[in-house]
């Protein structure tokens, strides 16, 4: 389309430009893409009206030293960031091209890339316009599973008496180095700004309706890392006090475990996606917590270890609580 435009009705003798510039537009936001086309048209202006004025005055060597120094330090400005380099490429090129003081051609030049601009904001906005909010909401599911895939690591860990492992602390690190849920939802928000698709979400509640999760999984991965730190203080310990004492600590991990599951329900497609953690999962794991502290006292060398991995589990259980009566505060 843009080729066909510059070729066809413009009649550019640069009409390849057209479409070359239209591919800096698609695959960013919609607003993003927008304001791509307003830099890329700067930049392009003024890369020519720096070489047009040097022509004009200067020798072609000298004037290339000239544009390229002025152009790379306009380009520097923060409003041109990320495309400021090219005031110098574009002056640059029309001086060697010869064209610099050719009005016809320097116009040309300007209309080719607005044109393409123009169009890759039309593909951008109409025919494909992305959006990142369903990334966001995979990276929910993907992350109650993996958090609940962690639990059960270390449960399998506190149960059979293993030393942990260093691909324990791997699957932690892991987690934190995915983006983080709030982030990436911020970027799915910015990314229907403009975007036709943003009826779609806007009918099942956009991201506001993911953001209470969100904000769990990031909280409860703090927890998650002292229940690891815990865990491993507890692998270090003798054999003494093992029968029953980690059991139920490992059975505890394990009920958290199937609470943090019930995170990767969508909640645009469930009514009730976190019900059965106030009903099922967490009175149990409450329950469980509670049957762990009674027990502290007889635990020996285990006790201190155990109590930091219930204080971490309780911490987890509160904000998985406030998830399923709504009360997770998003800011």
């Amino acid at each position: 389309m843009a080729w066909w435009l510059a070729d066809d009705v413009v009649g550019s003798p640069q009409s390849f430009l057209a479409p070359y510039t239209a591919l800096f537009m698609i695959g960013v936001t919609v607003r993003a893409s927008g304001s791509a086309a307003v830099r890329q048209v700067g930049v392009v202006t003024i890369g020519v009206a720096l070489a047009a004025a040097a022509a004009f005055v200067l020798p072609t060597v000298p004037a290339v030293a000239v544009t390229v120094a002025v152009g790379t330090v306009i380009g520097r400005w923060r409003i041109f960031s990320p495309d400021g380099m090219w005031i110098a490429i574009t002056a640059l090129l029309v001086l060697l091209y010869g064209t610099a003081t050719d009005e016809s051609m320097v116009l040309y030049r300007i209309v080719d890339v607005a044109l393409g601009a123009a169009v890759g904001i039309a593909v951008n906005a109409i025919v494909l316009p992305p959006e990142f909010l369903s990334e966001a909401r995979d990276l929910i599911v993907a992350r109650s599973k993996g958090q609940a895939d962690l639990l059960r690591s270390v449960a399998r860990v506190v149960r059979d008496g293993q030393h942990v492992q260093w691909e324990l602390r791997t699957e932690l690190w892991e987690l934190f180095k995915a983006s983080g849920v709030t982030a990436a939802l911020d970027r799915g928000k910015d990314s229907l700004r403009g975007n036709i698709r943003r009826w779609g979400w806007a009918r099942v509640g956009g991201d506001g309706i993911y953001r209470p999760v969100a904000t769990a999984l990031d909280r409860t991965l703090i927890s998650l890392a002292a229940v690891v730190v815990g865990v491993e203080g507890l692998s270090q310990m003798s054999e003494e006090g093992r029968e029953g004492h980690r059991e139920d600590v490992a059975d505890l991990l394990d009920m958290v475990a199937d609470a943090m599951d019930e995170l990767g329900h969508d909640p645009a497609r469930h009514h009730t996606p976190y019900s059965r953690l106030t009903s099922d999962h967490l009175p149990e794991a409450m329950r469980l917590s509670e049957v762990v502290r009674s027990s502290l006292h007889d635990a020996g060398r285990d006790a201190d270890a155990i109590a930091g991995i219930v204080v971490a589990i309780d911490a987890v259980n509160a904000t998985l609580y406030r998830l399923g009566d709504g009360s997770v505060a998003t800011g």
